[in-house]
């Protein structure tokens, strides 16, 4: 894995500290980031998909055309 360094200022943006990101290491827009404090490093990384969403959506699947339940056969261990 390469690393390239960049530098860059905070400011304030409100009541907030900032920074602004390089086009190089900007994420796409609208994605989710998660910031961990480890000393004196601050770490921003996408947030982690969960399987909350996907177990929500596999119950919503088990409905049929009137909205009925129908019974899925889902662990327990994952609702």
């Amino acid at each position: 894995m390469t690393s390239t360094v960049f530098y860059t200022k905070q400011f304030r943006a409100g009541n907030s500290q900032a920074v602004r990101l390089p086009a190089k290491l900007a994420y796409p827009p609208e994605t989710e980031l998660t910031l961990t404090r480890i000393g004196e490093k601050i770490i921003i990384e996408p947030t982690a998909e969960t399987l909350d969403g996907f177990v929500a959506f596999l119950c919503s699947v088990g409905q049929n055309h009137d909205g009925q339940r129908v019974d899925l056969d889902i662990p327990e261990r994952m609702l």
